[in-house]
């Protein structure tokens, strides 16, 4: 038996310009880190040569079945669609979970395609990059389950790390942020993540955000090429160890992004924010597409406790992390396995 786990991220800012459809015209780049929550892949040997996979996640199962008659299903449709890519023929069972709920706004299926494509290279003993980790996961999730995803969740996944990453027609680049050890705990301590408690699907807004690059409308063209441009100066923040100026810019890019489609932000996100900028935090930010999920905020440490205090008051629920400087890796193998293969 093998497990594979792989962290799940924060996207700090720049979301929406990792949309090829956008980068390649325009470019993109993103601020982004993975976290110390994870997804889980189970692989277990069958006795045949049947593919079975359980989400307990999602409820679902997935019955024993030949891989040449596999279909995808919803609930079990990431680990489909990575056995069928692949072409991985042996019999088994795939056990897939998270620490973290679907549609909550931290790039899970980013990284639980990662964590599956990663994992079944090392059963194979084959290796691979982390840039072909991250294209095979997006081209999965885009062009196969058709899926208006964006790369930076597949990207970081693979990665792993506190990264900026910048994406042209012709290269993506990824970036280790040079900021020092005493300023990156202290970002690390500031940083205060929240369940709001709405788990949503961002098929929609993507959707909707998608098709409006597409049509070059000239609203979130705009507004995308100014999320751009706060991600370079929120790189700048952080390189220069200016983590104040990191959380100013966090509010101006949320306030950005909520001008990119309708359902980004509602009554219930935007009253939370600005109750928590009155109890401390400089600036914030829902984590995904929009919509729900989590809640992420900058807050001195002084001023956490009554943020804390305040929002846990409204229902909301203090997620404990930390930024989380690894990607994929297998947390498990058994012997039996490795002496197979």
């Amino acid at each position: 038996m093998i497990i594979g786990s792989t962290p799940v991220r924060i996207s700090f800012s720049g979301g929406g310009t990792d949309m090829p459809e956008y980068f390649n015209e325009f470019g993109g780049n993103v601020l982004t880190s993975t976290i110390s929550k994870f997804t889980y892949a189970i692989f277990h040997p069958r006795y045949d040569d049947s593919f079975q996979a359980f989400s307990p996640d999602f409820e679902a199962h997935y019955k024993p079945t030949k891989y040449s008659k596999i279909k995808i299903e919803t609930g079990s449709e990431l680990a489909v669609a990575v056995i069928k890519y692949l072409k991985f023929k042996q019999g088994v069972n795939v056990i897939v979970a998270s620490d973290v709920p679907g549609g909550s706004g931290l790039g899970g299926s980013g990284s639980l395609t990662v964590n599956l494509v990663y994992t079944i290279h090392k059963i194979k003993q084959k290796k691979i990059s982390k840039s072909q980790i991250a294209e095979d996961s997006f081209h999965i999730g885009r062009k196969l389950l058709k899926m208006p995803i964006g790369k930076q969740d597949e990207y970081i996944a693979s990665y792993g790390g506190l990264k900026y990453i910048t994406f042209n027609k012709e290269k993506i680049k990824v970036e280790k942020i040079k900021i020092n050890k005493p300023t990156l705990k202290k970002l690390d301590q500031n940083l205060i993540l929240f369940f709001v408690g709405d788990t949503r699907n961002s098929t929609s807004i993507l959707s909707q955000q998608l098709s409006r690059i597409k049509n070059k409308d000239k609203v979130i063209i705009n507004s995308l090429n100014q999320v751009k441009l706060l991600c370079q100066e929120m790189h700048d923040s952080l390189r220069n160890n200016d983590i104040t100026k990191f959380g100013e810019i966090l509010n101006k890019s949320w306030l950005k992004k909520r001008e990119f489609v309708k359902g980004v932000s509602n009554s219930k996100i935007d009253k939370i924010y600005q109750i928590a900028i009155k109890n401390g935090a400089t600036g914030g930010k829902l984590t995904g597409a929009g919509g729900g999920g989590h809640m992420l905020f900058y807050c001195e440490k002084k001023n956490q406790q009554k943020l804390i205090h305040k929002l846990e008051s409204m229902k909301l629920k203090h997620i404990d992390f930390n930024l989380y400087d690894k990607g994929p890796e297998i947390a498990y193998m058994s012997n039996k396995t490795q002496n197979q293969n």
